[in-house]
């Protein structure tokens, strides 16, 4: 008898606890309750333990439960020590209820991640965990760390196929891994009816926090491109720096002469306002150079807003080009300024591209399906 079905006879309802500090800090109570809300349809009952920041949603079978109390007003010890707190926490409500299976979040594997690893472990839970990140961007993992962290990991979740072949290039993961995909947003939005482009100022929009990897400044000056073949552009830039230089991007912005064509807001959007920005696009541009999986993609994709990604794996296993959205080579500023043009003299497209995306993300990122994939996962 597998361990999930002993669980499961032993509670009838089977109880997972989720347990991820972000919350509503960063934006992961969307894929997080996005996730409790596919097992909750699956007759699952979550337990969701997050950050006293984060909006409760009313889910089926979905519990919210803080244990994680202002985390992100703290200097740096204080947030270390209520990081481990805010676990120990949950681990001692976990254990009060019973419950057996816990799913963790990692971006990267610190010190402090390994620490709540073996203090769950020596509590006898199983332990699965979704690596959002494979390969971390801030590159403070450290492999031993990495290694180990690993090896106390009963199932490994990770998003597609890309993130997968990363996975197993470290050759150190002997625990099952199980590929499923980030859910679309349609649980907590409303869908914009997009009206496509009939001339005037294009808008494109770059949403999202703001790192290295995801290339803005290459976005920047390929507006500078299209700007200066004739084309009436406008970019609206909305999202908070991540251990990023926000001067990098205004001073490049000023020394292209390109300030009367580009909006910035370089701060955390809170959620009513992110419709505002997406109902105004006429195209959402991410033209990173590194992901594993960005929820900026199934956002746009469920909001109804055409999009332009670079042609990495992670968003060529979501986006065929000029089907349900459009690709560039990745890293070439005249390639992606090339595509805005064409994008713009062939705007027949965009309706088309929208359309299809709508049916991809009310199939393979619906999540209910997510749900049944997941509860596979913690079966194994």
């Amino acid at each position: 008898m597998s361990f999930f079905k002993q669980v499961y006879m032993d509670s009838k309802i089977a109880t997972i606890s989720i347990i991820e500090p972000v919350g509503g800090h960063g934006g992961m109570d969307y894929y997080c309750y996005g996730l409790a809300y596919g097992l909750g349809k699956n007759n699952v009952k979550v337990d969701y333990y997050t950050s006293d920041v984060t909006n409760i949603r009313d889910f089926e079978n979905v519990e919210t439960i803080f244990t994680f109390f202002n985390l992100w007003k703290r200097g740096t010890i204080g947030k270390v020590f209520e990081y481990v707190k805010g676990h120990l926490r949950a681990f001692k409500q976990i254990k009060k209820k019973g419950n057996k299976i816990i799913h963790l979040h990692f971006f990267s594997f610190r010190l402090i991640d390994l620490l709540i690893l073996t203090l769950a472990k020596r509590s006898k839970f199983k332990i699965v965990v979704t690596v959002h990140d494979v390969n971390s961007f801030h590159r403070n993992s450290n492999n031993i760390i990495e290694r180990v962290s690993y090896s106390l990991i009963d199932h490994v979740i990770v998003h597609n196929e890309s993130s997968n072949k990363s996975l197993e290039e470290k050759g150190h993961i002997s625990s099952p891994v199980s590929i499923i995909p980030h859910g679309n947003y349609l649980p907590f939005i409303n869908k914009i009816d997009y009206s496509g482009y009939s001339g005037g100022v294009f808008n494109l929009l770059f949403f999202g926090q703001i790192k290295k990897v995801k290339a803005l400044d290459l976005l920047i000056r390929a507006v500078s491109i299209v700007k200066s073949r004739g084309y009436a552009v406008n970019l609206t830039i909305a999202g908070k720096a991540w251990k990023s230089d926000l001067e990098e991007y205004t001073n490049l912005i000023s020394e292209l002469k390109i300030e009367d064509v580009v909006s910035t807001n370089f701060s955390f959007i809170p959620d009513d306002e992110i419709e505002n920005y997406y109902s105004a696009a006429h195209l959402c541009v991410l033209p990173y150079k590194e992901i594993y999986q960005s929820g900026v993609v199934l956002l746009t994709m469920s909001y109804g807003v055409p999009l332009l990604c670079s042609d990495l794996p992670a968003f060529a296993d979501i986006i065929s080009d000029s089907e349900n959205g459009f690709l560039f080579e990745s890293q070439n500023v005249d390639s992606l300024a090339e595509r805005i043009i064409w994008i713009i003299d062939n705007n027949e497209y965009l309706g088309s591209t929208v359309k299809n995306a709508n049916e991809l993300i009310f199939g393979k990122f619906n999540w209910v399906e997510i749900g049944k994939k997941t509860l596979l996962a913690f079966q194994n």
